[in-house]
């Protein structure tokens, strides 16, 4: 069990070039030996090579934690990035990373809460059952015997996440982009600022549980009398995480009902309250036996301004119905095509963004989206992608979309793991 997080920037760059060191070096013995072998044992050594990177991988995040595994977690997500090895190491930054120091998570609850574990509840237990990148759970009874999750906060993480956020503009400031790439790394800076406040999540979570009444979504009752800013505590919620529930081999059927459960909490999030639970992390949604889907984990919220969903909501429907005019007239109100432009980079734009807005609505067109049917389909809309990126000296950043986009992406992503058909098409983007 790791007895401190790196904080300073010096430790965290030491541990992040020794984990690529590690790397490197398996990569490096895998092809030495390479050619010595038979067809079958290239193969076998390029699994194993693979296994053991992922290992490495997934080891030196977890000393880092804080926004090193965020970004596991997002990788996590992208199925044809990394071989299945690796990809299954880094799926353990949902929920599965190693605890901190039993003495040090009392002295966290001490510090927040001015006691001791065993005078804040009846039983307390100090192995985490979950731990992901800013903090662990636990186990614990209240006095009146109701069963708790609390959350306990890594140390240091505001310091980790702001030598983390420096070292990444000291790197991307020479870069040509960096107009473009800099109003999302503060964009990202403010919402982890932000989900380390556990008094925020509180209220977010709180929040929800008051706005959502959706079928099938079950939020925590939170515990005021024993959270803090570091410390969080909140109804147990019964179930397994999506991924650990995905691995029992749920049918079609139950795959279906919980991706509609997930889309259709995304879509009255973002369109009835302007709020949308920015974090879809597998290990966020509790699946029960029922298949009612447990949410937990409300530091990540971002909130949108009303003008700018009303103006985002129009975007499916115009691009699947192929209207440009209206389409490119969106694009100017939210403030992402660039004024002045000379009219042939315009027009070149406007038919790069315009092509991948139709590759995003084929979402729309049936009534449910098979998301297993076609392995290509996110291999096409990233090629889309790059080609509009291309053209990027014409367009700028907006904020708005980074945590949105991610979101949305997220799901799409989990949806095409789940190999669910999602009823895409909806009345709010949809009437």
């Amino acid at each position: 069990m790791p007895k401190e997080i790196p904080t300073g920037k010096f430790k965290r760059s030491v541990t992040g070039t020794g984990t690529a060191a590690r790397v490197g070096g398996k990569v490096l013995t895998y092809l030495a030996k390479r050619p010595f072998l038979s067809p079958d044992g290239k193969e076998k050594a390029k699994e194993e090579m693979a296994a053991q990177s992922g290992e490495i991988l997934f080891q030196g995040l977890s000393v880092l934690r804080g926004t090193a595994l965020k970004v596991a977690q997002q990788l996590s997500l992208e199925l044809d990035l990394f071989p299945r090895a690796v990809q299954k190491e880094l799926e353990r930054s949902y929920h599965q990373v190693p605890p901190l120091n039993r003495a040090l998570v009392s002295r966290v609850i001490y510090k927040a809460l001015g006691r001791h574990p065993n005078e804040v509840f009846a039983d307390f237990d100090t192995r985490a059952f979950a731990g992901a990148s800013l903090g662990q759970v636990h186990r614990a009874t209240s006095f009146d015997g109701e069963s708790l999750a609390v959350k306990v906060q890594y140390p240091g993480m505001a310091a980790t996440i702001k030598s983390d956020i420096q070292m990444i503009k000291t790197l991307v400031r020479p870069m040509p982009d960096h107009r473009l790439i800099l109003p999302s790394i503060l964009e990202i800076e403010q919402r982890l600022l932000e989900e380390i406040d556990y008094g925020r999540e509180a209220d977010n979570l709180e929040r929800f549980k008051k706005a959502l009444d959706l079928p099938g979504i079950a939020i925590p009752d939170l515990d005021r009398a024993t959270s803090a800013d570091t410390v969080l505590t909140t109804t147990m919620m019964p179930g397994l995480p999506l991924d650990q529930w995905l691995a029992t081999g749920p049918n079609q059927a139950m795959r279906d009902q919980v991706a509609q459960g997930l889309y259709d909490l995304f879509l009255a999030s973002l369109y009835r309250h302007h709020a949308i639970h920015a974090d879809p992390n597998p290990g966020n949604f509790i699946i029960r036996n029922d298949l009612t889907i447990g949410v937990i984990d409300f530091g990540c919220i971002k909130h949108l301004e009303n003008s700018f969903v009303d103006l985002y909501r129009q975007l499916p429907r115009t691009l699947a119905q192929g209207d440009k005019t209206t389409h490119q007239d969106l694009l100017e109100q939210l403030k992402i095509l660039k004024p002045g432009i000379p009219p042939a980079d315009r027009q070149k734009f406007l038919q790069a963004a315009y092509e991948l807005g139709r590759w995003f609505g084929e979402y729309y067109r049936p009534d449910r989206f098979d998301f297993g049917a076609d392995p290509g389909f996110m291999a096409r809309g990233r090629a889309l992608m790059t080609a509009l990126y291309q053209l990027r000296d014409h367009f700028d950043s907006n904020p708005e979309f980074v945590y949105l986009d991610r979101t949305r992406y997220g799901l799409i992503r989990l949806f095409e793991k789940m190999k669910a058909r999602v009823r895409m098409k909806n009345g709010y983007e949809w009437p």
